[in-house]
């Protein structure tokens, strides 16, 4: 068996091949105990987490973290690799091999990452600012009146009440971030994805935009082919189902 997993601050999405290829979505704080039966399987990670990873590595042998070092052979990294998170050139090598370049990726979880891919297809790095529920957090905890907002108004730009202006305010704060970043570079495609991604897929208006589910992990899906650690028939059992779903507009 194998198992592949993009390990995020709140998140951990884990694909499970076999005979059979299965997917589930767990909170990380619950990684451990759940995978904790499968330590025979071959694991193949990326996280952001140095702490999971700790622990990954002191119960499982047959594990392999992804990193730049990984993907480089694939992908030209401009950029100052000391503190790039895997999950971002995983990202960014997937939707070169898919699109090519001049590609701007929009991850949208924890916090709202944007990174681009020039025309040389190579990658160069971009912006990183809080998350939707970063930002809701955020005002509760600081302010001794703001109520937390658990029920996001997507649609309204003027807020009737306060919950109404935090959630319009943070919506429409975050967007325009990357409403900006479209605008200033244009590039041919733009990919969203991540918890969120919904949201901004719906609002940004864009000629060549998409939307793909899971992209990390089917971005270890194409390293792991490209290497030889996963095979065709796995492959095209991976592609078969609706894990990576991705949407063309």
């Amino acid at each position: 068996m194998k198992i592949l997993c993009d390990i995020g601050n709140t998140f951990t999405k884990i694909l499970f091949i076999s005979d059979k290829v299965k997917y589930c979505k767990i909170k990380t704080l619950k990684l451990l105990p759940f995978i904790k039966k499968f330590n025979f399987a071959e694991f193949y990670i990326s996280t952001v987490v140095d702490e999971v990873k700790t622990k990954l590595n002191k119960n499982f042998k047959k594990i392999k973290f992804i990193t730049h070092k990984d993907v480089s052979e694939f992908i030209k990294i401009k950029y100052d690799t000391k503190n790039l998170g895997s999950d971002r050139i995983i990202s960014a090598f997937c939707c070169k091999e898919l699109f090519g370049g001049e590609t701007l990726i929009i991850s949208c979880g924890s916090t709202i990452v944007l990174d681009y891919i020039n025309k040389k297809c190579e990658y160069v790095g971009g912006e990183i600012f809080p998350g939707i529920k970063m930002l809701i957090t955020s005002l509760y905890e600081s302010t001794s009146k703001l109520p937390l907002v658990k029920k996001l108004s997507t649609n309204k730009l003027i807020g009737k009440n306060t919950k109404e202006c935090i959630s319009s305010g943070i919506i429409n704060f975050c967007f325009s971030g990357i409403r900006n970043f479209v605008d200033f570079l244009k590039p041919k495609n733009v990919v969203i994805t991540g918890g969120d991604g919904n949201i901004f897929f719906k609002k940004l208006n864009y000629r060549n935009k998409y939307k793909i589910n899971n992209l990390v992990l089917l971005g270890i899906v194409i390293w792991g082919y490209y290497k030889g650690l996963i095979y065709e028939s796995e492959v095209k059992k991976i592609l078969s189902g609706k894990i990576f779903s991705k949407i063309f507009v």
